[in-house]
């Protein structure tokens, strides 16, 4: 179960990543990543015992299945090799597009080669073109979305470029072992299925994490968002709320921006204040403006302008956030009626001489019949 749940995983990233070269203009990178993971979907759908036997059963003895293994993962190293080509800076435009040709006409050469049983120049090329693969993705490495999409991909690489560097090392017993023996079969298999797991998750790990990321900007800017819209319709061209997450995050980002630019006059006018330096302080004042635009101080486009080192996205979040914070404070009883903490306030205590403690004498008389009124009341420690 768990192998065709792999296969499963790898077969959606790569229908992820051939949409992406349909919807999209077509790139080499784009290009390159289709064939990579399309490769890597092949390979870890043959490695399936099931599909093995089957396809074992086409052609009894000549060990089709290892082959087909191999050749998808040579087109998914070609594949890759390409897409690492792509982003070097040294390497024209221009060049691109005969560099892969000439990189997709080896894999196919050296295909027939490993369906001749030539597999000593398969695993050769195999072995650069991982390595330039993991040579490449290292200097890309970071704490971004990018940078950890293509660390899991240099991970899922690395497991395959030590596979491929023990296959040239000890081929014939490899081979062997891939050749339809059941154990040799199912140990070689869980390689596979790691490698083409992380590959894929990698690939389309830029396209997950923005989707989730947007939708989660959606959610923390709808309030301000609404305030903001409703008190100028104007900031919204054309037809809202279309397209994918990722664009109406990043239209709504515009759109809070051009609303906030409105209500500061659209620079018409200036003020002598100047924002604080603490960012969020600065959120916190716009936020407040942007409730309540007639009762708080009047702020001007420096105002709205991101701090320094902040992106117009992240600048929006902090308003947003700061924005979402002060409502659920307006909205909290006790943060409104002060009466609801006084049982907490210390209330004044009076000193009293030898400790007697006062006491209020009252007499009342009627004065329904006597029309006088009523004594004063006399106060005072008996």
């Amino acid at each position: 179960m768990m192998a065709w749940i792999v296969a499963l995983v790898v077969w959606i990233a790569a229908g992820a990543r051939i949409g992406r070269v349909l919807a999209r203009k077509p790139t080499p990178l784009r290009n390159a990543m289709a064939i990579a993971v399309v490769g890597a979907a092949v390979a870890s759908t043959i490695v399936i015992p099931d599909v093995w036997a089957l396809v074992e059963k086409l052609s009894p003895g000549s060990g089709l299945p290892r082959t087909l293994t191999f050749v998808a993962w040579l087109f998914f190293a070609a594949g890759s090799a390409i897409g690492a080509i792509s982003v070097w800076p040294m390497v024209p435009r221009r060049w691109m597009r005969p560099i892969a040709v000439a990189v997709l006409a080896t894999a196919v050469v050296l295909g027939i080669a490993a369906w001749l049983d030539l597999m000593i120049p398969v695993f050769v090329f195999m072995t650069a073109a991982l390595a330039l693969v993991i040579g490449t993705g290292l200097r890309h490495v970071e704490w971004t979305p990018l940078g950890r999409g293509i660390a899991l991909i240099v991970v899922g690489t690395s497991i395959l470029f030590v596979t491929v560097t023990v296959t040239v090392t000890v081929a014939v017993a490899l081979i062997g072992e891939l050749s339809g023996e059941p154990d040799g079969h199912l140990h070689m298999a869980g390689v596979h299925r790691a490698a083409a797991m992380l590959v894929s998750v990698g690939a389309v790990w830029v396209l997950a994490e923005m989707a989730v990321r947007a939708r989660r900007d959606l959610r923390r800017t709808r309030d301000i968002h609404r305030t903001l819209v409703e008190r100028f319709p104007e900031v919204i061209s054309g037809v809202g709320g279309t397209g994918s997450s990722v664009l109406r995050a990043s239209d709504r980002v515009a759109q809070i921006l051009d609303a906030m630019y409105v209500q500061s006059g659209a620079g018409m006018f200036e003020t002598h204040s100047r924002p604080p330096v603490s960012a969020r302080e600065h959120a916190r004042i716009v936020a407040q403006w942007v409730r309540d635009p007639v009762g708080g101080d009047v702020l001007d486009t420096r105002w709205i302008a991101a701090p320094a080192g902040m992106s117009p996205r992240r600048w929006v979040l902090a308003i947003a956030d700061e924005y979402n914070r002060g409502t659920e404070e307006s909205d909290d009883p006790a943060a409104e009626d002060p009466a609801v903490e006084s049982s907490n306030v210390d209330l004044p205590t009076v000193d009293l001489p030898n400790g007697d403690l006062p006491t209020v004498e009252l007499e009342v008389t009627d004065t329904s019949t006597s029309g006088t009124s009523p004594e004063e009341p006399r106060v005072g420690p008996r």
